[in-house]
């Protein structure tokens, strides 16, 4: 179902949006057992084998999440940049103030890039709440310029730790967000996925120094979407490793360092990686 002006509106406005209860039930079982053998053979948790789950993977091409993301791109075409699943116990430490917006360095928000939380089990204040910060999303920073802030309440925060099993947050990966710990509630899980999509028109770090390229190319061998060829597109991503080489250790401005064009004000052949 297509999203409404409002709907729209406020997600570009504040950052985020809620979409309690998305999952129905049926499938939000079938998804944590695939999270539960996740948790258990995959020891890096960072989605390089993600393409062996296939309940994990059809929520990346969910129909349903696929046209909300059409509409928070603007119509725009979107790649896919990973998905993480996790089960987090009673007792979890809580997670600093961040956002996580892909860039080298941080110079823009040009484009979108939209992370998708799923929340199978909801989150009902035991286990962990979801704390965002509206409309920081508009703002260009480190992704840990907050950090020392760890989890403590900023003016304007929103908490959420009350929406029922299947809930979905649509979030702008600029948007600030935190984990703020919570001592826990008997044996309840946590159950928590993330999926991110990058919208077309720059290039985007990739996920991960290794193995990203394999793990697109399996994808699209076994979830191609022949309306959406572009989806697990490698060509939409450059090499983090050689992006964070080459800005290490720089000192000033790093414009200083790209070529210099005259009487243009195009993008410079060759520096999208740096400026994106």
């Amino acid at each position: 179902m297509p999203l409404t002006d409002d709907e729209k509106e406020q997600f570009h406005k504040l950052g985020f949006l809620i979409k309690p209860g998305f999952l129905w039930s049926d499938r939000v079982a079938t998804i944590a057992a695939d999270v539960d053998r996740y948790v258990q053979i995959e020891p890096r948790f960072d989605g390089r084998n993600v393409w062996r789950y296939d309940q994990l993977c059809n929520l990346i091409i969910d129909p349903e999440t696929l046209a909300i993301t059409d509409d928070l791109m603007g119509g725009a075409a979107f790649t896919f940049h990973h998905c993480h699943a996790a089960r987090h116990d009673p007792g979890l430490a809580g997670v600093p103030w961040h956002h996580d917006y892909e860039q080298i360095p941080q110079t823009n928000r040009s484009h979108v890039q939209l992370h998708v939380l799923h929340y199978l089990d909801g989150l009902n204040g035991t286990v962990g709440d979801l704390l965002l910060l509206p409309k920081s999303h508009r703002s260009v920073m480190r992704r840990d310029s907050l950090s020392f802030l760890r989890e403590q309440e900023l003016p304007g925060m929103v908490v959420i730790n009350d929406v029922p099993p299947g809930t979905v947050v649509f979030a702008h990966s600029a948007l600030l967000h935190a984990r703020r710990a919570q001592p826990g509630g008997g044996d309840r899980k946590r159950y928590f996925i993330d999926i991110a999509f990058m919208q077309e028109g720059v290039l985007w770090p990739s996920y991960g120094r290794e193995g990203w390229r394999d793990t697109l190319a399996a994808l699209d061998d076994k979830f191609h979407q022949p309306d959406r060829p572009k989806l697990f597109a490698a060509d939409a991503f450059f090499d983090i490793a050689d992006a964070v080489s080459r800005v290490q250790g720089s000192a000033g401005s790093l414009a200083m360092r790209l070529p210099e064009v005259h009487g243009a004000s195009r993008p410079v052949a060759g520096a999208i990686p740096i400026v994106q």
